[in-house]
């Protein structure tokens, strides 16, 4: 049985997993970009087979002709307890967006004709519990805490960096710049994200000028 909702990307790669067998990531696996979907499969509180620290295993595939990342359901039953996110309301939403000008925070403007989204400065793939409730009388602080915004390529783009920094426990480069205005690129617990450009862009270039002003100096 599939528990997610029907035609939606979640519910296509799942039912292809449903067999447990190794599926390429490439070209078994719908959508362009199925790492979100696994993500929220695994979040879910189904296992995945795990190969050391990465939950995939270069397999020869037959239609792409090289080795290639495949996936694999080890169960459908769910062994641990899902771990969830909260809603926006659109009161909340909004002012989410108001709070940042509509700015995405890779680019420190609004960008002309692309979507803005808001997105978790924390990855779910980090999270140890689910997420609690953000309400609409949320001070500024909170929402910074919490949430930035993006275009939806570049929140795909810290996706991909996060979960690389999960599976290595290496913190990944903010766009190749091998800087950390706190820590360095081993991930440690006590710290979590912070001092990650991934994980705060504004605050990273705030950091990074800084040093840069006083080397001049």
């Amino acid at each position: 049985m599939n528990p997610f909702k029907k035609d939606t990307q979640i519910y296509r790669v799942f039912e292809v997993l449903k067999d447990l067998e190794w599926h390429c990531s490439e070209c078994e696996l719908p959508g362009s970009q199925p790492a979100k979907a696994l993500q929220m499969i695994r979040q879910a509180g189904f296992e995945m087979e795990k190969n050391g620290s990465n939950w995939e295993r270069r397999i020869y595939c037959e239609k792409c002709k090289r080795k290639t990342p495949h996936r694999k359901l080890v169960s459908l039953e769910r062994q641990n307890e899902a771990i969830t996110r909260v809603g926006f309301s659109a009161k909340l939403a909004q002012k989410i967006i108001n709070h940042y000008g509509g700015k995405d925070e890779f680019l420190g403007y609004s960008p002309t004709g692309r979507k803005i989204e808001i997105d978790h400065r924390i990855p779910q793939v980090r999270w140890s519990e689910s997420e609690e409730e953000l309400y609409e009388d949320a001070d500024e602080s909170e929402i910074e805490q919490r949430y930035m915004l993006l275009v939806r390529e570049h929140n795909l783009l810290k996706s991909r960096h996060c979960e690389r920094c999960v599976a290595t426990n290496i913190r990944q480069p903010f766009l190749q710049i091998d800087f950390f205005y706190q820590g360095n690129s081993k991930y440690e617990s006590k710290i979590g994200c912070v001092g990650c450009g991934w994980h705060h862009p504004a605050k990273w270039r705030e950091e990074l000028n800084k040093v840069l002003k006083n080397q001049k100096q």
